[in-house]
């Protein structure tokens, strides 16, 4: 007892004490981190907030990108800038422990930062700083005059049933929550097709999004593709459309030669514009994910794409799919200059993201990339006006308190009835369409 007193009463001195050091970020780097070991200090370089936790933050001068999207990054192709790069992410990204505030979103900003030293790149403090927050704007990207605008997003295990799998993430209320704000979101943006990763396999999951989309807009202006998916991997990939603008053309197939427990997480599917009569071809594509060894794991990435090329063009060889205008979307489970993308880029796909460095559809452990990608062939790409992805989700910060406060115990919602038209909290209004995923969808517009 006399132990603990003693350091709660160090660990209050050492944080209420007026007397702090002003050091610079540039004075930790060098050799700072060591000087002021277990003394109080105020940052003069304003911080950014770069991954949120429980108990702390990963704080940066800026935004920490992951080295794989700037630079190659593979075992057998390791390039200098891309050491250089997660060196640097290695040296600027800072723990600080504190109380987090549940509101807090990535990119918020800090300035004299008053905490004591705690070891390298490690800071404590007792109380909640004070933080400018970062507010994403509700307004949809403009993607240019378009015919068609695609939406291409992982809703994060869009689950019907909770047994099983779903059932370690959900609730029958949280469930009901999920389906209202994945809704909400996908209809906002007003897209003309829904290319979904993600989903429970079978028909229930998408029949039950499209019902949710429905009710929303309060007409049947929604369908979806019906897959046979009976077996294989828990998680799905699938399509929901504007059936007053576009219709599916073509069969449904899905990307391996025999049946894999992946096989529904590739699916190819054909589309016609009602008004235009032209027609394009969708692969909507979820491989693998980085689980385990990384050698491995890209691998069997590489299977994946294998699977994928060959789907497309066995559906060509046959005549299902005739028109050279192809789209490649989803969630690829890889940053730019992985293998697998690169290999796509070399069989003459244009990476529609390309040319904004600066962008990104997830953050993970403080650093952000663009798992979700866009590909398209050469003529698709003349007719496409505009690519953007929608930072809705990764942006927000993901707690329990967060839900709890905003979403869960604030909305009155019917979980049985699954009923999306009862009244909302003015809370859950405001919240509703952010942090429905943990990726940001992209939109993509065509103009045919």
């Amino acid at each position: 007892m006399k132990k603990t007193f003693c350091i709660l009463f160090v660990f209050a001195a050492l944080t209420c004490s007026a007397e702090t050091s002003a050091v610079s970020f540039q004075d930790l780097q060098n050799g700072g981190w060591e000087k002021y070991q277990g003394q109080r200090i105020t940052l003069t370089t304003p911080l950014v907030v770069c991954g949120s936790f429980y108990d702390s933050l990963i704080l940066a001068p800026e935004r920490l990108y992951v080295p794989e999207e700037r630079a190659i990054g593979l075992d057998k192709g390791d390039s200098t800038t891309y050491w250089q790069l997660k060196n640097y992410n290695r040296q600027h990204s800072i723990k600080l422990v504190c109380k987090v505030p549940y509101y807090l979103n990535l990119g918020a900003t800090v300035k004299n930062l008053q905490a004591y030293v705690t070891g390298e790149r490690s800071l404590q403090t007792g109380q909640q700083p004070h933080f400018r927050n970062y507010k994403p704007s509700k307004k949809v990207p403009d993607v240019g005059k378009h015919d068609i605008l695609v939406c291409s997003a992982n809703i994060q295990n869009y689950f019907v049933h909770l047994g099983g799998y779903a059932s370690r993430r959900t609730t029958p209320k949280q469930r009901a929550l999920q389906r209202l704000k994945v809704a909400s979101a996908l209809t906002r943006f007003n897209a003309d097709l829904y290319t979904l990763c993600e989903l429970e396999k079978g028909t229930a999951a998408p029949a039950d999004l499209t019902d949710a989309m429905n009710e929303i807009v309060r007409k049947e202006q929604y369908d979806f593709v019906r897959t046979s998916a009976t077996d294989g991997d828990t998680i799905s990939v699938g399509f929901i459309y504007r059936k007053d603008k576009i219709k599916p053309y073509g069969e449904l197939r899905c990307a391996y030669q025999a049946p894999d427990i992946y096989a529904y997480r590739f699916m190819l599917q054909g589309f016609e514009d009602l008004k235009t009569g032209e027609r394009f071809v969708v692969s909507l594509n979820h491989p693998r994910s980085k689980r385990g060894d990384a050698a491995t794991a890209n691998a069997l990435r590489m299977e994946n794409l294998a699977n994928i090329m060959w789907t497309i063009q066995n559906a060509y060889n046959d005549g299902t799919y005739t028109d050279p205008d192809i789209l490649m979307l989803g969630d690829f489970n890889c940053y730019r200059y992985e293998e697998p993308l690169q290999t796509i880029v070399g069989m003459g796909y244009q990476d529609m993201l390309a040319s904004d460095s600066l962008n990104y559809s997830y953050s993970y452990k403080g650093e952000c990339g663009s798992l979700d990608r866009v590909f398209a062939s050469p003529g698709m790409a003349k007719q496409i006006t505009g690519v953007r992805h929608v930072h809705w989700n990764t942006d927000y910060y993901y707690s329990a308190s967060y839900y709890s406060k905003y979403n869960f115990n604030t909305t009155e919602y019917n979980a049985e009835t699954n009923n999306i038209k009862k009244v909302m909290s003015k809370a859950a209004k405001k919240n509703l369409l952010f942090r429905y995923s943990d990726h940001d969808p992209v939109l993509i517009g065509i103009k045919f």
